[in-house]
């Protein structure tokens, strides 16, 4: 495994990172060495991707959007760097008795930074701490992080009355107009749960505290948990020294296998005896395929590639899900396509496209599907890549009930699911256990990614359409955005186009 040189980190250097801010908690919370890494070697911190950017953006939309509940606030610093500078500007605010709330206020105790994104009066000298999330609900990482603020908050002398986590209400629909604020979210009281959790976590503190003072990173292998909750900013460069087909590259491998295989000193595939018990069937074809080096390629996957029906369509969507809604009539997360590209393959070998690309922030969807039933007219087979399109009209034939029966069929007589026929029929060792067409095009099409476009996953596909239609975006911006749109989305169906063909004529 890879390991850093750590003879630079002085003892002074280690005094500097004894204050534990919330974001190392929760690092630390997920791996030892992700913490180690935070707190000292930063500059090994993978890029950012573009998915990721989306995600951070949406997070912050979500919260400007949230202190709307709670209106006439105090906004402290936010810069982490100002970090004692908002302590004291929330300190003065929480004197004022006519301070209604504070947004992202931020207190120091025990030597743990913290920030809340709402504090909010509840009564008296008390206060209701507010965590919010750009999800739908609950998830069980949210727990700890609201034990932090809970205790650094109250240890700095804030009594709060409740700790509550406010999610975004995926039933609402937005009409249009002002967000009803109190029907776009939800809030759940944690206070109990999250007190109750204060006792184990401050152990975990502890023994980060311990990590910290070490003078090199902890040995921790690279496994399900760079992942889990959140993928690690230090996942490219953790596994630069890990096997070329680490066992965590199976399929679907389970945390009791995974252990399972490191507790046999198993982690590269290659290494996985024929007596190993627990892997699934295709878990072992991938390690065969690894272990000889030839990909592996079923009989019926010939047949299953014959029946598909000339003209065949190419068919792939884009769609945006915002936790805020932008578009009239749709809720929270909901999938909402705006574009559509279709490639067509004739039984003669000529190829045409058909593309359909919506503009304005209005509701998409008649005229999407209008364009698109009649580009899918007749019977040819429609090849798409997931089940995701299938959901994405079946929804469009539950939003536009008198156009059902013409889409519908799409779906249950038509379809065929190229991803599903590679899972089930075919695998090469470079998938690497990916069979996500990113993962899968480059190796079956020599020369053809992503990596030419401006817009290269669907996330940035969905904020690319968001700045796009917003009016107040420059015409020129929204040029370059529908050329890149139009771009990625084509990309997605000549994918699939070539993957078909290159199959078909190694099968």
């Amino acid at each position: 495994m890879n390991q850093l040189p750590l003879f630079d980190i002085s003892a002074s250097r280690r005094a500097s990172v004894r204050a534990l801010s919330k974001s190392r908690v929760m690092a630390g919370l997920q791996c030892m060495k992700r913490l180690y890494l935070e707190a000292y070697h930063h500059r090994e911190k993978d890029q950012m991707d573009l998915g990721r950017l989306a995600i951070l953006e949406a997070g912050r939309q979500v919260g400007e959007v949230a202190r709307g509940r709670y209106p006439g606030g105090i906004m402290a610093n936010e810069d982490p760097q100002l970090h004692d500078q908002a302590v004291r500007q929330t300190s003065a605010a929480l004197a004022d008795p006519a301070t209604p709330a504070v947004y992202e206020a931020a207190f120091t105790h025990a030597q743990i930074r913290a920030r809340v994104d709402i504090l909010a009066r509840a009564g008296g000298k008390a206060w209701n701490l507010i965590e919010v999330k750009s999800s739908s609900g609950f998830k069980e990482e949210y727990l700890a992080d609201i034990a932090v603020q809970l205790h650094v908050a109250e240890g700095a002398g804030v009594p709060i009355a409740r700790a509550r986590l406010l999610h975004v209400n995926n039933q609402y629909v937005w009409p249009g107009g002002e967000y009803d604020l109190g029907a776009l979210f939800t809030e759940q009281d944690l206070t109990a749960e999250a007190r109750g959790a204060i006792p184990g976590l401050l152990a975990r503190i502890e023994a980060m505290r311990a990590t910290l003072q070490a003078t090199e990173a902890p040995d921790v292998a690279v496994g399900p948990h760079c992942r889990k909750p959140y993928i690690c900013s230090f996942y490219d460069y953790c596994h630069q020294g890990a096997p070329e087909h680490h066992v965590a590259d199976l399929p679907r491998l389970s945390p009791k296998i995974y252990g399972a295989l490191l507790g046999a000193d198993i982690s590269d595939i290659r290494d996985i005896p024929e007596e190993f018990d627990g892997l699934s069937d295709l878990q072992w074809r991938v390690r065969n395929c690894v272990l000889t080096g030839e990909p592996y390629s079923h009989p019926d996957l010939k047949t299953k590639l014959e029946e598909v029906r000339y003209p065949i369509h190419f068919l792939d969507f884009e769609t945006c899900n915002p936790a805020i809604p932008i578009i009239p009539g749709t809720k929270p997360f909901q999938q909402t396509p705006f574009q559509w590209s279709d490639h067509v393959l004739e039984a003669g070998g000529a190829l045409h496209e058909r593309t359909y690309l919506h503009t304005e922030r209005t509701d998409p969807r008649r005229r999407l599907t209008e364009e698109l039933l009649a580009a899918l007219d007749g019977d040819g087979s429609i090849v798409v890549y997931s089940e995701f399109e299938a959901r994405v009209i079946r929804g469009l034939a539950e939003a536009i009930p008198s156009l059902a029966g013409r889409l519908l069929p799409l779906v249950e007589e038509r379809m065929v699911d190229l991803h599903h026929l590679i899972h089930a029929h075919y695998y090469h060792p470079d998938f690497h256990g990916s069979f996500s067409i990113k993962a899968v095009l480059p190796v079956l099409v020599e020369g053809l990614d992503y990596s030419d476009l401006e817009i290269r996953e669907g996330s940035q596909a969905a904020g690319a359409f968001a700045v796009m239609t917003d009016p107040k975006t420059p015409d020129w911006q929204r040029k370059k955005l529908r050329e890149g749109l139009l771009a990625y989305c084509r990309r997605d169906t000549e994918a699939m186009l070539r993957l078909f063909q290159t199959l078909k004529e190694n099968s």
